[in-house]
């Protein structure tokens, strides 16, 4: 029998990709380059912090999939647009059982910025793709009234 933690986040992935979207989605047509293994790093401060990332298409290639390995866990992300409303939406499941909604506006698969609608509004994210085998993520999370700014860069591995 499913919890009801687990019920809830079925829910909240139902609803934001049961709707169709037209075209296949363009805009997330246009992150098929990212579907491969990444070499990243996280940079907070003095902190630096390697992970591999790998995307791969789910769901009819209607939804991009983010596994991400880091040293003792990782997470799972799952990217989704909406093209009707030109809007983005990112579940991320980390690695201490936790589930987090964000979402953004635009329509450029290049450059798009999202934040955190749940479980609150404290993460805000911005993806840069900076050639075929580069891309940046820059973050800032507000946590006990102080604010962390980080960069990740992702190298393309090696086919």
């Amino acid at each position: 029998m499913m919890n009801t933690g687990r019920l809830e986040t079925a829910v909240i992935i139902a609803s934001l990709i049961a709707a169709p979207l037209p075209a296949s989605a363009a805009s997330l047509a246009g992150l098929r380059d990212l579907v491969g293994t990444w070499k990243c790093t996280y940079r907070a401060g003095a902190t630096s912090l390697p992970y591999a990332a790998r995307y791969a298409y789910d769901s009819d290639a209607q939804v991009l999939r983010e596994d991400v390995s880091i040293a003792g866990g990782g997470d799972e992300e799952l990217l989704a647009y909406d093209a009707t409303h030109r809007m983005w939406s990112v579940v991320v499941f980390d690695g201490h059982g936790s589930t987090y909604v964000m979402r953004g506006a635009g329509s450029d698969p290049r450059h798009f910025a999202y934040h955190s609608v749940y479980p609150d509004a404290s993460i805000g994210v911005r993806f840069d793709r900076v050639s075929a085998s580069e891309y940046t993520l820059r973050g800032t999370v507000r946590m006990g009234g102080k604010t962390t700014s980080s960069i990740d860069t992702c190298l393309r591995s090696a086919r």
